[in-house]
């Protein structure tokens, strides 16, 4: 099954600049005691009949006015708990009456005072529907930062910018899902807060003129107006068909089976893969998946999917570890040749409930899809900085068919 061209919505899946924390630095204030525009006048508002997700019955977010009132001293709360963190289930839905949304902008936190006692937003998933189809938009991963010195395209007055990959037309709703956090301290360790949040309709280039960040000063009104798009992408409706392999639609329903030893293990099956540490000792259940010949050892390499601490990983070790022979299980094989049309965080296995890398696979990434599971793909690809082989989980539509290296 060949890969659809999907235009990948998660070009802004990115780690946010680095910040400069000195006033007066490159892309700081040049001559302004505050900040050049205020985005919050130009904001786009949801209506008041937003949507929290429940815990026990709860509602985990509290005050979601305050993240809409611009104002450093108030903030909305918000319970990280992990259940809801692994669910699919959006944490905060806003609703708009077919609004206009370029981007999303997050003063992280709260002020100065008690940023640090309070946990804040690190990863943010976000869903755009525009009437009833869904732009799904993988992964942002905010700044730990509330500088309010910088004046540039990622950063206004200790908001960042969360870019979006186009304009959305038509919006009805906006889901947020929060994935990670940096704890607080003490009792606060898992209760976030969030200063205030802008919706903006257009780039600040484009509400404020093109040399805005260039010395441009000010446009007290929008310069933009909007204007058909004709390059707009196939929208990538929320249920989109997951694909298949083989005879059913998850081949890696695997076996339970007893270790015998010290699970060494990697990311692929081979020595030429990147090393994943060693796990658990004899006698410990571990779910086996698939086998892989290793030719160059001339031995079986069994994928198999554990938990450490309270989160899923999928690795790979030699079959001699393991109470099971190969045949036990399904032999991998190739189905495509791809690339990554974006930058991308990959997963130990497919999705959410799996640990995800803390390095990004950069746009433009050739490699090999071994199989695909849900709406991600295990993909492997060359390392160059560690000389080694690797084998994550992206989601499909960051692939796109490399027809280079078919």
């Amino acid at each position: 099954m060949k890969i659809r061209k999907i235009l990948c919505i998660a070009a802004a899946l990115c780690v946010l600049c680095s910040v400069c924390s000195a006033a007066g630095a490159d892309g700081a204030y040049s001559g302004y005691s505050v900040a050049p525009v205020n985005i919050w006048l130009d904001r786009v508002m949801p209506n008041s009949n937003w949507e929290v997700q429940q815990h026990n019955g709860a509602p985990i977010g509290w005050g979601i006015q305050y993240a809409l009132d611009g104002n450093w001293s108030t903030s909305m709360g918000f319970m990280g708990w992990n259940t809801e963190a692994l669910d699919d289930i959006p944490d905060i839905s806003f609703y708009f009456n077919g609004a206009s949304i370029r981007d999303l902008w997050i003063r992280n936190g709260w002020d100065s005072e008690y940023y640090t006692e309070y946990a804040r937003i690190m990863i943010l998933d976000m869903t755009v529907w525009c009437g009833d189809t869904a732009y799904v938009i993988p992964r942002f991963k905010l700044q730990d930062s509330i500088d309010t010195t910088l004046f540039n395209q990622n950063w206004i007055d200790g908001y960042q910018r969360l870019s979006l990959p186009m304009r959305y037309d038509n919006v009805t709703r906006v889901d947020l899902f929060i994935k990670g956090w940096y704890q607080g301290e003490g009792n606060k360790k898992y209760e976030m807060r969030i200063a205030d949040m802008v919706f903006l309709s257009a780039t600040p280039e484009e509400l404020y003129g093109p040399n805005i960040f260039n010395g441009g000063g000010y446009y007290p009104y929008p310069v933009w107006t909007p204007t058909p798009q004709p390059w707009a992408p196939t929208l990538i409706p929320t249920a989109t068909p997951r694909p298949t392999m083989g005879p059913t639609a998850n081949p890696n329903a695997g076996i339970q089976v007893l270790t015998k030893e010290r699970l060494a293990t990697r990311s692929g099956p081979g020595t030429d893969y990147t090393e994943l540490g060693s796990y658990f000792q004899q006698g410990t259940w571990v779910r086996a998946l698939s086998a892989a010949y290793d030719s160059k050892n001339g031995i079986w390499w069994i994928q198999v999917e554990l938990t450490y601490l309270n989160e899923q990983r999928r690795v790979y070790t030699g079959v001699k570890r393991l109470e099971m022979s190969a045949d036990m299980v399904r032999t991998e094989e190739p189905q495509e040749v791809a690339k990554l049309t974006c930058s991308v965080y990959p997963y130990w296995g497919p999705g959410y409930g799996y640990s995800m890398y803390n390095d990004q696979i950069p746009a433009g990434t050739s490699g090999t899809v071994w199989a695909y599971e849900g709406l991600y793909a295990q993909f492997e690809y060359y390392d160059g900085s560690r000389g080694q082989y690797r084998r994550v989980w992206v989601p499909v539509n960051s692939l796109e068919e490399d027809e280079g290296n078919g």
